[in-house]
């Protein structure tokens, strides 16, 4: 792809959310030139010569590295999780629950619903059995939770005066 078309299949694939100019995309292209990752060729016809840029066997073995760093940066978040539970306030731990349910459904409602996901309907399938069933765990860890919670007597006795948070 050249550039350009670079500059437009990121636009695609972000919905929009994400063009990036000229001085994002040939720095950045120049700079994995360098490094090996991608290889450029030089088209010449009747115009200006094009600039095609490909990828190479090293810029694939990077892309692999980089999905197992995420995946690795995944599991280090949630192990973090109780950090964040020692160093947030409440009120600041509220908005982060409620924020990462509704971060994490509304990823992989995307993921399904993309047209340029390339998952078949198999795969579809399964990722939403195993989300259903994932929300349906947390749901019953959910309900034994709260009606702990609604049985504790301090609970009852707050309650009883009027002292319930909506």
């Amino acid at each position: 792809m050249s550039g350009y078309d670079l500059m437009r299949e990121i636009e695609d694939k972000t919905e929009g959310a994400w063009r990036p100019g000229p001085g994002v995309i040939y720095p950045t292209l120049r700079r994995l030139s360098r490094r090996g990752y991608v290889k450029a060729k030089k088209k010449s016809g009747g115009g200006p010569a094009q600039v095609s840029y490909e990828i190479t066997s090293a810029g694939l073995r990077n892309i692999a590295n980089a999905k197992k760093a995420m995946e690795s940066s995944s599991k280090r978040m949630r192990m973090m999780s109780s950090l964040f539970v020692d160093l947030m306030e409440p009120d600041d731990l509220v908005k982060l629950a409620l924020s990462s349910f509704e971060a994490g459904t509304g990823f992989v409602r995307t993921i399904i619903e993309s047209d340029r996901s390339g998952l078949s309907d198999d795969d579809r399938l399964f990722i939403l059995r195993q989300h259903k069933l994932n929300i349906e765990r947390e749901l019953a860890r959910t309900t034994a939770s709260i009606a702990a919670l609604e049985e504790r007597p301090e609970r009852r006795a707050r309650s009883a005066l009027g002292g319930e948070r909506a």
